[in-house]
């Protein structure tokens, strides 16, 4: 949960305002349900309880390695975290001159999502798909593609250029999708979070 962190030398990074709201939510609602849960936490903005068993990260390679350690021995993975989709290809050691022009080398990060079902052809993968800007119609055909690039049994989709909806809001408005489309209209991520547990508990 949270937004991972790359950085560019020993003081600078790039990463996003994804705030953890949703991720802490999903993971009080598995706790009242009787789950026996891990939290991979990075970057995030909310205080996480201490019942909680949390791996503490901060990159999308720290994060990669922490799930996949996870995925044999669990039965439900959700990855609503905002792993970054790009890293540098080299890091400075030191501090950046300020004072010169400077240009980012980037490179795609691995998709941690699609190496889940790889690994645990048995789990229920439950992917977040944030877009920005887009219709209904496109919003499904991308979580869909999610669905057919890994195996995602269900997507949890929302358009962030939504007031009220951006990362870091307290509720959302979001498509539930896999070969159905479920419209939840806006509500608080507390209410999202039961909702997504009813439909994960209907497909179990």
């Amino acid at each position: 949960m949270g937004g991972t962190y790359e950085p560019i030398d020993s003081v600078r990074g790039i990463t996003n305002k994804s705030s953890g709201k949703m991720g802490l939510e999903l993971a009080k609602e598995a706790y009242i349900r009787g789950a026996n849960l891990t939290l991979v936490v990075a970057n995030v903005t909310v205080e996480i309880p201490s019942v909680f068993n949390v791996i503490n990260v901060e990159t999308g390679v720290e994060m990669n390695n922490a799930i996949l350690s996870l995925v044999p021995d669990n039965d439900i993975f959700i990855s609503a975290a905002a792993v970054s989709d790009f890293q540098f290809r080299k890091k400075s050691d030191k501090k950046i001159d300020s004072s010169k022009s400077l240009y980012l080398d980037l490179k795609p990060t691995t998709k941690i999502i699609r190496q889940i079902k790889k690994i645990n052809p048995d789990i229920f993968l439950v992917g977040f798909k944030a877009e920005f800007n887009i219709s209904h119609e496109q919003m499904v055909k991308c979580a869909r593609k999610q669905i057919s690039d890994a195996g995602t049994d269900l997507v949890v989709a929302n358009d962030i250029s939504k007031q009220g909806c951006q990362f870091g809001s307290d509720n959302n408005e979001v498509l539930l999708v896999d070969d159905n489309v479920l419209s939840v209209p806006y509500a608080s991520k507390k209410q999202i979070a039961k909702i997504i547990f009813d439909e994960i508990s209907k497909r179990l």
